[in-house]
């Protein structure tokens, strides 16, 4: 075995490798250059065994002041979202996501669901920090 690059060749290979999974999402573009690291696993053969995909994505860190009132913050997150959505679009992006503690979820849900804001699968989050 040993670890490559992808390459246009294992494009097929990996394609049947994510529908034989099974899972809930899509499998991006392998062409797209959201995907910043392509590397997979080829057997003496030279077939694919396995890949690992990393797609950039933006992660979303919104501020507001306690003290404010709910129409307030809606409001600020109304005025915000179509700017920053717009921003991340013309950077390429084709995803954000945010992180939200369950007790600000309780609080928010209902105003993300208003901004067309999606609950994501219901998979564990997990993180591995390079510093």
């Amino acid at each position: 075995m040993s670890v490559v690059d992808v390459a246009p060749e294992h494009h097929e290979e990996i394609r049947a490798i994510h529908a034989a999974g099974g899972l809930d999402y899509r499998l991006p573009d392998l062409e797209s250059p959201l995907l910043i690291v392509k590397k997979a696993v080829v057997n003496e053969r030279g077939e694919v065994i396995g890949a690992c995909l990393l797609r950039l994505t933006a992660e979303t860190i919104l501020l507001l002041p306690p003290e404010s009132g709910p129409k307030e913050k809606m409001d600020v997150m109304e005025s915000l979202q179509p700017e920053v959505l717009r921003a991340a679009w013309e950077q390429g992006l084709d995803e954000i996501s945010a992180r939200i503690p369950e007790e600000t979820e309780k609080i928010f849900e209902k105003r993300l669901r208003q901004l067309g804001w999606i609950k994501a699968r219901p998979w564990a989050e997990w993180g591995h920090f390079l510093t």
